[in-house]
């Protein structure tokens, strides 16, 4: 929904522009650039760092994962294996085994994915947070009137030549 509020938001501030652009050009020339925001994450020191944390945690919820399904598998196995041998009591009570731990597995799983989400919500919080001074600098230091996420359906056409991506990686892997 965020996404989608946020583009409808740049295409109308698009055709707001480009609607008074004639009008515009006439009295004063403004200064437009764009970036892909996504290959700024994606490329910077910091974005690497946020993959890279995010990548070990799956890992780490996968190992656990598998684990707790192996357990579930052995007692499923087990089940099979005394099926003809076991009271039905016991069987019963290995059935009843089983489902608290199908239901541990989704619970789990469940919790690690609202964490994961957390993690990279607040990782990309906090890039964005880096990137605010970056990007005044190079406003200022490049005299842009309007820089732009140039994100397919918002920014229709961009000339290579506006696109300020690699400056921005650049500065966020310098330290602004």
């Amino acid at each position: 929904m965020n996404k989608v509020r946020s583009r409808t938001i740049w295409f109308l501030a698009g055709a707001l522009l480009l609607s008074c652009g004639a009008a515009l050009a006439q009295e004063t020339t403004i200064k437009i650039a764009v970036v892909d925001l996504e290959r700024v994450v994606g490329l910077s020191q910091q974005g690497k760092d946020l993959n890279a944390k995010l990548q070990k945690f799956q890992e780490e919820v996968q190992a656990q994962g598998d684990k707790m399904s192996s357990e579930a598998n052995e007692l499923r196995q087990r089940m099979v294996e005394g099926g003809q041998s076991l009271s039905e009591e016991k069987l019963a009570e290995m059935q009843k085994e089983l489902e608290d731990k199908a239901i541990a597995i989704r619970r789990f799983r469940d919790d690690k994915q609202r964490e994961g989400q957390k993690m990279q919500t607040e990782g990309l919080r906090e890039i964005e947070r880096q990137l605010e001074p970056v990007f005044k600098a190079i406003q200022e230091e490049n005299g842009y009137d309007l820089i732009l996420n140039n994100v397919p359906g918002v920014v229709v056409m961009a000339n290579e030549k506006v696109d300020i991506t690699q400056l921005v990686v650049e500065r966020m892997n310098s330290g602004g």
